[in-house]
């Protein structure tokens, strides 16, 4: 703002951004650079939002052009001392080659009725749109039909040189759309641009034609004060804007989840392996005198029915397992491999997670900071699966089909608007006489304007909380009960039925893993498991808006001295992805370290963390509980401390840059692939083929089992798309199907059955290759056959070439002309023709 102190005269909800329409001028100067004059299309992923102070670094890329000269184009940006590139926007360049349209006729145009504009900046700013002097361009308006004309221009102080279209004049003709009888569309921004081409730069005044363009698009004709052509937009799409996106917004670089990237094995061998049941059997094999292999593998127990005590069990077993490996001197030459199966869900076809597998991970994860090299862990899906994981390097693995899997964080997707839909209430908050307690129930009433209020705690007392949240309008009932006791859950639900609830109780028993007890898991436990489990279970049957987990990154970590916590924490983000597959809301927020903490999570400092403000947590409060991820971690990271590690641990390093990169592996064409596939299908089950594509595809953007969790007749928008996951899914479909779908898609095609219809008029499905092309050449040379009468001149040359091509490909090889020539001297006009007769059904 310091060097462009224009743009803070674009303050949308409070908070300065980058209009849309710089971004478009980025893409068309850089579609000057590489020679193309049209913006074919230009999506806009996420705002960029400009401090007061402090500097924006913006990239844009163009890359190599497609066979039919398209190129991509790219806009990413991050703060001056910031590490993560965001994308805040993506398209496709080219060349249209079209001469720019003819001059506007008569301004303002002939039976236009003159629009009243008094006030509009004002009606504007009370909807969060603060446009300042310089955006404030909109200076007459006149309505045909279903057609606005307007009139915008610059202050004159205001230079234009060195932009093709200034961004605060463009975005002030886009003022106008909420005059074409869409009285809410003041309240929206760019979303998508097609076919924007520039046709004269340096314009300080514009008349502009809006139309409507398709469905909900609007195309714009742009010209000077003289009437000769400036610009021409096909359609532009926009979209609504939130206080609550934008909050989201602004900490983008501190939500991540856990995603599942290729890992292949190392190229030694697996060294020498043993199996055994458990710790009993493999502490007698020791007893007897046998030395153990460089690998020993125990499996953990099969997944069964849930519930808590199941999970404490086998936590238990774990840690017998793992205290007996580490106070055995006998085993310090080895590593110890543990397979779990149905640990982790790895995509979105994978089960949900075991419930206790997944609290045994944690637990493990622990063990495995504490005692680098001396645990792996891998999850399987048939018996022998492990055994491809031996040779690898990664401590944490996941075998589907034979492939390898490793654990990465990656940026989240936050959500869209403001929490998860919390209401009015009454809301249940658990552990509310804690720090992070409070700080929820405040800002379930402040921001999410909830006006009754549950706070359980141990003891029921909240100090001065209560007068506070009464004083601010809100009914609160502090309750006394243990979370943990599902006899108090039961009655407090009876006595209060809640509509939304968000557990935050917990409590900590730190020390190391070969220090913990039986009753040092069942204190953290307590509060955290079997309290979730209550809760899970009780509210199963209500019609809960919301369903939040206050986890720990810890799980996910495993974060030393804290075992029993990440164990417990590990079991939390497990329930809400096996929630989320049941149909039922939840989410768990694996947080990092809260500024001032100096209980639950901060032992994560040691880790690379940095602690989160009250704000900046609220903020991520209200990212994560109404995202796409019923898993996500709220942190911020150090990546400059991390960086400078001597080994970056393998779950951060796809956030940081190493010197060392892997090649990336290259496949097949997916898109050639599908047809393939599609063509050798009836006609009658393609439909179905292509069902059950889209499904899988919006079940991973979603994040959901599989396929079969996905209603193909219920709307997008019923399913929980939003603008970042509709363009999500629309890039998995053009990478499928080869296709340029617009980011407009599942806003044209309402239900995956009716894009699947779409699709299905789109793609262009032939036989498989070459064999059509080729049986119609070959019906056309029979027809011209037909005309050679036998012992014309031209017969003996046409059965020449007839006879080199079946040699060709009938042997799988060119026969040399020497060969061909043989072939001819040996065979007779009838032979030639017999053979083709036989091969090709020509009679």
């Amino acid at each position: 703002l310091r060097t462009h102190p224009w743009l803070a005269d674009h303050a949308i909800q409070g908070s300065v951004l980058l209009p849309g329409t710089a971004f478009l001028e980025l893409a068309v100067r850089a579609g000057d650079q590489a020679g193309c004059d049209l913006v074919e299309e230009l999506t806009l992923e996420a705002p960029l939002i400009l401090a007061g102070n402090g500097s924006v670094l913006v990239q844009v890329r163009v890359g190599v052009p497609d066979e039919s000269g398209r190129r991509p184009v790219t806009v990413h940006a991050r703060d001056e001392d910031g590490e993560l590139w965001v994308r805040h926007a993506s398209g496709v360049l080219a060349d249209s080659a079209e001469a720019p349209p003819a001059e506007a006729g008569a301004w303002p145009p002939a039976e236009a009725e003159a629009v009243d504009l008094d006030g509009l900046y004002d009606r504007m700013a009370d909807g969060g749109f603060g446009y300042g002097p310089v955006f404030q361009g909109l200076r007459a308006a006149w309505r045909r039909g279903d057609e606005v004309f307007a009139e915008v221009a610059l202050p004159e102080d205001v230079a234009v040189d060195g932009f093709g279209l200034h961004p605060a004049l463009l975005d002030a003709s886009l003022h106008a759309i909420g005059l074409m009888g869409e009285p809410d569309a003041p309240g929206r921004l760019p979303f998508s641009w097609s076919g924007v081409r520039l046709h004269a730069s340096g314009a300080t005044v514009l008349r502009v034609r809006l139309a409507p363009a398709g469905s909900d698009g609007v195309s714009l004709t742009v010209a000077d004060g003289s009437g000769a052509p400036v610009a021409t937009v096909d359609s532009l799409v926009l979209r609504a804007v939130t206080a609550g996106s934008l909050g989201s917004a602004r900490r983008h670089e501190s939500l991540f989840r856990l995603d599942w990237v290729p890992a292949p094995a190392s190229a030694g061998g697996a060294g020498s392996v043993a199996e055994f049941a458990d710790w009993t059997a493999l502490r007698s094999a020791l007893d007897a005198g046998e030395s153990l292999p460089e690998n020993v593998v125990v499996r953990c127990a099969e997944p069964r029915d849930m519930d808590a005590g199941v999970v404490r069990r086998e936590v238990l077993t774990a840690l017998e397992l793992v205290r007996g490996w580490l106070a055995d001197d006998r085993c310090a030459a080895s590593r110890l491999v543990l397979v779990t199966r149905g640990a982790v869900a790895v995509g979105a076809g994978d089960d949900v997670p075991d419930l206790a597998s997944a609290a045994v991970w944690g637990l493990v994860r622990t063990a495995q900071t504490e005692n680098p090299d001396r645990f792996v862990l891998v999850d399987v899906d048939d018996e022998d699966g492990w055994k491809s994981a031996i040779t690898s390097s990664e401590p944490e693995l996941a075998v589907r089909a034979g492939e390898l899997f490793a654990p990465r964080l990656v940026r989240a997707r936050p959500a869209e608007s403001a929490g998860s839909g919390f209401g009015e209430g009454p809301v249940l908050v658990t552990g509310a006489s804690g720090m992070l307690g409070g700080l929820v129930a405040r800002h379930l009433v402040e921001r999410h304007g909830v006006r009754r209020l549950v706070l359980a705690s141990r003891r029921g007392q909240v100090g001065a909380l209560h007068e506070e949240l009464t004083g601010l309008g809100a009914e609160v009932a502090a309750v006394a009960c243990d979370v943990a006791d599902r006899d108090a859950v039961a009655a407090l639900l009876a006595d209060h039925p809640v509509t939304a609830l968000v557990h935050v109780a917990g409590v900590l028993d730190d020390g190391v893993i070969e220090s913990m007890t039986p009753e040092r898991i069942d204190t953290v436990f307590r509060p955290k498991v079997d309290a979730a489990w209550n809760l899970h279970e009780l509210t199963r049957e209500l019609d809960l808006s919301a369903f939040v987990l206050f986890s720990s990154a810890a799980g996910t970590l495993g974060t030393p001295g804290q075992a029993n916590y990440s164990a417990a924490n590990a079991f939390l983000d497990g329930l809400a992805q096996h929630r989320r597959a049941a149909g039922l809301p939840a989410t768990s927020l694996a947080w990092g370290l809260w500024a001032g903490e100096d209980g639950m999570g901060a032992r994560l400092a040691e880790t690379g963390t940095a602690g989160l403000s009250a704000e900046e947590g609220l903020e991520l409060f209200d990212a994560g509980a109404g995202g796409a991820d019923p898993v996500v971690v709220p942190m911020r990271l150090d990546l400059r401390a991390l960086r400078e590690l001597p080994v970056v641990p393998p779950l951060f390093s796809g956030l940081v840059r190493t010197t060392t990169r892997r090649a990336a592996e290259t496949g097949g064409d997916p898109a050639a692939a599908l047809r393939d596939r599609l063509a050798a299908l009836p006609k009658s089950e393609r439909t179905s083929a292509l069902v059950d594509l889209v499904c899988a595809h919006v079940a991973a953007v979603l994040a959901l089992p599989g396929a079969e969790a996905v209603d193909e007749r219920r709307a997008f928008t019923e399913l929980g798309f939003d603008s970042l996951t509709a363009v999500d899914l629309r890039n998995r479909l053009n990478a499928a199907t080869g296709l340029r779908l617009p980011a407009t898609l599942i806003f044209d095609h309402p239900n995956p059955l009716d894009l699947v219809g779409h699709l299905a008029d789109t793609l262009v499905v032939d036989e498989p290759a070459g064999v059509a092309p080729l049986l119609a050449e070959l019906s056309r040379i029979e027809a011209s056959l037909a005309s050679i009468k036998p012992g014309d001149d031209e017969d003996d040359r046409v059965g020449a070439r007839l006879s080199a091509l079946l040699a060709v490909w009938r042997d799988g090889r060119a026969d040399t002309a020497e060969q061909a020539a043989d072939d001819l001297d040996a065979a007779t006009d009838d032979e030639v023709f017999d053979l083709l007769g036989k091969e090709f059904g020509i009679s």
